[in-house]
């Protein structure tokens, strides 16, 4: 009888100090649009008799993203330039965050905070993160060698299976439509040929379904952008040609009344001889005009032309 209550006695104890060694373990997913951040934060055990503490973020191959060590106070030993290390005094908190976030980060992350003084080391957290980029879906309009249009449908992703078909004003197109290549780890792209130019706008619609969407993605793009595109530069020369041609026109007749209202507002004096006037440099502004008796030459003024909004 005495024998069995040591034991459980034994085992209560080593059950306690089991759990007071043991290092915090949580295990969780983050989901995060394109180009946004993810915060992981890094549990641990605190505990009075740390001298020496490390803290480490490492990717799924073991590579380490971050490293600092906490003697008296923070240190980094080294760190990616997309990650910040935090640390909250108050409540002791660490955690790591990492920015503007692409396809390619998406993987998982193990945070481990460990003690390694006094002796002997132990961890006293691990915290393992899924981050999950959302995949980014985008349209544009393309040409074929021979000037014809073309809509590209690109897709980036994690290396999940994906799905993506196109929607021609609401109607699913037969993937006979499509030209599906696959350009890389983590990027498909679709290109979708278009009939000529109609009277009628017509809407095509890229759709996209992976694993990490709670719904579809859906990208849509009117025909007559990938139309318009290649009639711009045409469009813009003509107006140009249009200015200048009106331009080199209308400058001659300009100039013509111009002169003729110059000559028409100076009034003549006895014949059409007109003696030099005697010029003095301190009377020069006083009797420049002083030949024409007491007529003075009438400023031609300048024609102003306004453009109102009928």
């Amino acid at each position: 009888m005495c024998l069995s209550l040591i034991c459980c006695w034994w085992m209560l104890l080593s059950s306690v100090f089991a759990f007071g060694n043991a290092a915090v373990n949580h295990t969780t997913t983050l989901f995060v649009n394109h180009g946004e951040s993810a915060k992981i934060r890094c549990n641990y055990n605190r505990t009075d008799d740390t001298e020496i503490m490390t803290v480490d973020l490492k990717a799924l191959n073991q590579t380490r993203m971050c490293s600092y060590i906490h003697l008296n106070s923070w240190k980094k030993q080294s760190c990616k330039d997309h990650i910040r290390f935090i640390w909250n005094p108050e409540a002791e908190e660490i955690s790591f965050e990492l920015l503007n976030l692409h396809i390619k980060d998406t993987g998982k992350y193990t945070c481990i905070v460990r003690r390694t003084a006094k002796p002997p080391e132990v961890d006293l957290g691990v915290e393992r993160v899924h981050i999950i980029v959302y995949p980014v879906l985008s349209l544009s309009c393309v040409k074929r060698p021979d000037g014809s249009p073309m809509i590209l449908c690109s897709v980036e992703f994690y290396h999940d299976s994906l799905e993506q078909f196109w929607i021609r004003d609401g109607d699913i197109l037969n993937s006979s439509y499509s030209n599906k290549s696959f350009n890389g780890y983590f990027s498909q792209q679709s290109y979708l040929i278009i009939p000529p130019q109609t009277f009628n706008d017509t809407i095509y619609s890229c759709w996209v379904n992976h694993s990490s969407l709670n719904k579809q993605l859906v990208a849509n793009l009117s025909s007559s952008v990938c139309y318009e595109s290649g009639g711009v530069t045409v469009t813009v020369v003509f107006v140009m040609l249009t200015v200048v041609l009106t331009v080199l026109l209308i400058t001659p007749v300009i100039c013509i009344h111009y002169k003729r209202a110059c000559q028409q507002s100076v009034s003549p004096v006895g014949d059409s001889f007109t003696p030099e006037p005697v010029i003095h440099d301190h009377l020069q502004s006083e009797i420049l005009y002083s030949t024409l008796g007491n007529h003075h030459p009438v400023p031609c003024s300048t024609a102003i032309v306004r453009t109102f909004v009928q």
